[in-house]
């Protein structure tokens, strides 16, 4: 058996490829050292990057200084997130309010519901599971409230860091490239390269996806007015958020539909909502998506949904949301298939 010297492990450490997977699994690492605040470092990554490319587009518009234009992209997502709680959150719980009312016509008319519905309140005899069980409700209940305080302080940090992140973006720029003249460039220039390449194709992807389900959100809403199906703008609501998740949002977006349509406007009703969304999602899926993720890094259906599905298994929600990402940077580093996205949006 041939005898490997240091000569040889030494020049296999300095290949480029080698030198590339030792950056990346020392990001890896790094990640794994601070997983609890992952979600933090995602919503941080996330809205610096919209932040610091919408200050760049209103500075290209205007002629501003930088730092003004990101306290304009802020003030202006304050302002309308403002106007959104002024206007559209008392409309929403109007519209909250007319869903029991849906649902106990829909039981009404169909017995078979009622009854179902009957058997399954005596079998789970609610208050007897109460009495025994009231402390652990109790304990969940209190679980519950904490995780709504702690993810809404995560927000509020992360849209903090990620202001202070694109006011002194081109700081950080210059304080980031001494690294790659430090005692180990070739690493530091690998980490860079690396981190970008996943930031870039995260938020490219992120900034389409809030795009496109923007624009569904907004044809669904005309289509389900049409129609006559109440609580539109709850509906328009769900449909955006669940509009983050590629492809698998439209599906689960399909049962809370189909029951508002068939609550309202019965089986012709509901067939008519299935017909809208079908014929949407064509219209997404042959002519806005192709065109919208024209120089994106684009994933065959059937790996989108498998991808969708090992990473909610994996990584929770986050996983729903930027599975595919991080899928489309396995294969950029692989070189199984180019991030175009990265060279587009380093070009702009």
């Amino acid at each position: 058996m041939k005898e490997v010297t240091m000569k040889e492990v030494k020049a296999f450490i300095l290949r480029n490829d080698v030198q590339r997977y030792i950056a990346l699994a020392f990001i890896v690492l790094l990640l794994f050292i601070v997983h609890d605040l992952i979600s933090i470092l995602l919503l941080t990554a996330i809205l610096g990057y919209l932040a610091v490319k919408g200050a760049n587009n209103v500075q290209r518009w205007t002629k501003i200084p930088y730092g003004f234009s990101v306290l304009i992209v802020y003030l202006l997502s304050i302002f309308v997130v403002v106007m959104a709680f002024v206007y559209i959150v008392p409309a929403l719980v109007d519209q909250f309010a007319v869903i029991p009312n849906e649902v106990n016509k829909l039981i009404k008319e169909y017995p078979v519901i009622k009854q179902y519905f009957n058997e399954t309140y005596h079998k789970l005899d609610l208050l007897s599971e109460f009495s025994k069980n009231w402390k652990s409700l109790l304990a969940s209940g209190w679980d519950t409230i904490s995780t709504v305080v702690t993810a809404f302080s995560q927000i509020i940090l992360s849209i903090f860091l990620s202001f202070v992140l694109a006011l002194t973006w081109q700081r950080l720029r210059v304080f980031g490239s001494q690294f790659l003249h430090s005692t180990y460039p070739k690493f530091f220039k690998n980490v860079y390269e690396l981190g970008s390449t996943f930031v870039l194709i995260l938020g490219s992807v992120i900034e389409v996806q809030l795009l496109i389900a923007f624009i569904n959100t907004i044809l669904m809403m005309i289509g389900l007015s049409i129609l006559g199906v109440p609580s539109v703008l709850v509906m328009g609501l769900m449909i955006f958020i669940l509009g983050l998740i590629p492809i698998a949002g439209v599906i689960i977006s399909l049962f809370p539909l189909s029951v508002m349509a068939f609550a309202a406007l019965g089986w012709v009703g509901m067939i008519e909502v299935w017909i809208l969304i079908a014929i949407i999602h064509m219209f997404e899926s042959y002519f806005l998506h192709p065109r919208l993720m024209a120089s994106r890094t684009e994933l065959p259906v059937f790996f989108t949904f498998a991808t969708i599905i090992v990473m909610e298994h994996l990584l929770g929600a986050w996983g729903l949301i930027i599975g595919v990402p991080i899928v489309a940077f396995i294969l950029s580093v692989l070189g199984v298939q180019d991030a175009n996205i990265t060279r587009s949006t380093k070009s702009e």
